[in-house]
């Protein structure tokens, strides 16, 4: 059963990993084909055929698999079918564990000890020979025997290091310069490897600003290259080497964590792509606590915010300053900056919208309620173009009236919300009935419908209020399925036949479109659904009767009408 020879090693890595978060559903195995479905992303079907314990054939519905290769949905399949990604022949126990990965404790203890077998029962000179080939012809193995035995890192040795990232990435990325889908993830194992075999050894054997120069080099690099990063391999790396800098700056001396800072401080400058920016910030932010640095982050922020007034984009340049204006501010309060101070500075940005966000949450503080009011009012004036600022300003402006006690001032406040900045909301609309009589509010109720702009979603408040002769109107004018199938559990009971009505519908208009096995798979899925309603078995005897007629033409449409 020496079914992993047959995958790529970073493949049976992926398929190991999707084994053990239990994405593999639905297996089905018979004597010669294991089915299954693996759920992930998206869901895959694969389907294995085995002979006498060896596999055959692979087939799986994912876009790699289609290719022709062997794919990781495939691995986790293998290894659920498994149950032990350890299980060996008895008899053949040292040699599999040869040739096998190991992917847990045990398994590597294993290899270890077979290798040992291996390399024992072997003479000295063709040990040594056999080593000296295999380092000569491959210099990424070359550079870590080297470190190994060598444990002072050189400048020479740091530049091989970038050389062989380089070569790395100039293979993946060929002539087009571009990294695919189906790339991406040995790419991004290759890296893994460099951290994990090499920049590890750097950092136990305490060279520890060149463990930091490789992998910020990496760092950068995997920000700059062209690549289809699906599957999220660029940040599971970042986080990485994030973690690592994290655990460089409890070892490093205090010359070297300022040579770390500098760094840090000095590539927030575009030169690391937008995205990955954020980790240095959190590091810049979050670490170097120390009274030294005090001084120096709070220069380095005002260059950020000089820097991000110079932005083109007002969207862009807005959310820039106000971010580097509140981290300044929030630094400022953790050197004990007075609160005349604090909120000097937010009147410097005054035109920033999370600037003043900050400063109402200052004086809220200090119940300065009134003079919240004047502020929340000159914010809305000058935030009137956003819909969703608005709304929170009226959240707050609710929020207040509630704490002084301003009854009238509040329902008045919940009203402009549930009709104008938060519509048909539904738990402001339950607070806002709170407010009267159950008589009062039949009325209510209706001026509320009334005035709701179209793009309410006034069926929640139909719901609401048991109102489904008024909720079925508008499912059954709604379009599709959606919202036919959001309320037809509290619809069914009472409108049967509506509801199939609807059903009916819709699934002929599906119909009307030649398509593919999952789309016809779809529509007999609903016709199942069907079936399960009162007089549901009758109308889908009769659709499936015109389909057979009208569609008999579509050989898939037919074979998924009789699993029916």
């Amino acid at each position: 059963m020496n079914w992993k020879r047959l995958f790529a090693t970073h493949i049976l890595e992926r398929g190991y990993d999707y084994y053990l978060e239990n994405t593999v559903e639905n297996i089905d195995i018979s004597e010669d084909i294991i089915r299954a479905d693996v759920i992930g992303s998206e869901d895959y079907e694969v389907e294995i055929s085995v002979n006498n314990g060896e596999v055959t054939d692979m087939y799986c519905s994912c876009p790699y698999a289609l290719d022709g290769k062997n794919c990781k949905h495939m691995a986790a399949v293998l290894y659920e079918w498994s149950e032990d990604a350890e299980e060996e022949e008895s008899a053949n126990v040292v040699r599999e564990d040869l040739f096998q990965p190991a992917y847990t404790i045990n398994a590597y203890k294993k290899k270890v000890s077979a290798v040992e077998e291996l390399v024992s029962g072997a003479e000295e000179k063709v040990v040594r020979s056999f080593l000296v080939t295999v380092l000569a012809e491959d210099e990424k193995l070359l550079l870590r025997f080297h470190n190994t035995i060598n444990k002072q890192v050189t400048r020479e040795d740091i530049d091989n290091y970038i050389r062989q990232v380089d070569i790395i990435a100039d293979r993946y990325l060929g002539r087009n310069r571009f990294i695919s889908y189906y790339e991406a993830d040995g790419f991004i194992s290759e890296l893994e490897e460099i951290i994990d075999e090499d920049v590890h050894r750097m950092i136990d054997n305490d060279n520890y600003l060149s463990a930091f120069e490789v992998m910020n080099y990496i760092f950068v690099l995997i920000g700059d290259v062209d690549m289809d990063d699906s599957y999220g391999g660029t940040g599971m790396l970042a986080d990485r080497i994030y973690q690592l800098w994290l655990e460089l700056l409890v070892k490093v001396s205090a010359e070297e964590k300022k040579k770390m800072f500098d760094w840090f401080t000095s590539h927030l400058d575009g030169s690391v792509i937008d995205y990955l920016e954020e980790y240095i910030e959190q590091i810049i932010m979050g670490e170097f606590d120390e009274k030294e640095y005090e001084q120096e982050k709070l220069d380095f922020i005002q260059k950020m915010i000089a820097r991000s007034e110079c932005k083109d984009s007002d969207w862009s340049r807005d959310y820039a300053v106000g971010k580097w204006a509140v981290r300044y501010l929030e630094l400022l309060k953790v050197q004990n900056a007075s609160e005349k101070q604090i909120k000097e500075i937010c009147k410097k940005y005054w035109n920033n919208s999370t600037v003043r966000r900050y400063y109402i949450d200052i004086c809220m503080k200090n119940k300065e309620y009134d003079h919240v009011l004047q502020v929340l009012d000159e914010c809305m004036l000058l935030d009137k173009q956003y819909r969703g600022l608005i709304s929170e300003y009226s959240e707050k402006k609710k929020e207040i009236y509630l704490f002084q006690g301003n009854k009238s001032a509040y329902i008045e406040q919940l009203w402009q919300l549930v009709l104008e900045h938060e519509a048909g909301d539904l738990d402001l609309y339950r607070e806002l009935k709170k407010q009267y009589t159950e008589d009062e509010w039949v009325i209510k109720r209706e001026e509320i419908f009334k005035k709701l702009p179209a793009y309410a979603h006034v069926e929640r408040l139909y719901k609401e209020e048991k109102l489904y002769d008024r909720l079925l109107t508008f499912v059954l004018n709604s379009p599709g399925l959606y919202i036919l199938q959001e309320y037809e559990k509290v619809l069914k009971k009472e409108y049967p036949e509506q509801i199939l009505g609807k059903y009916k519908d819709e699934v002929n208009k599906m119909a009307m479109h030649t398509s593919d096995r999952k789309h016809y798979a779809h529509l007999v899925s609903l016709l199942r659904k069907m079936q399960q309603m009162k007089g549901g078995v009758k109308l889908v005897e009769q659709i499936v009767s015109e389909w057979k007629l009208k569609y008999k033409n579509r050989p898939a449409m037919m074979d998924e009408l009789r699993k029916l």
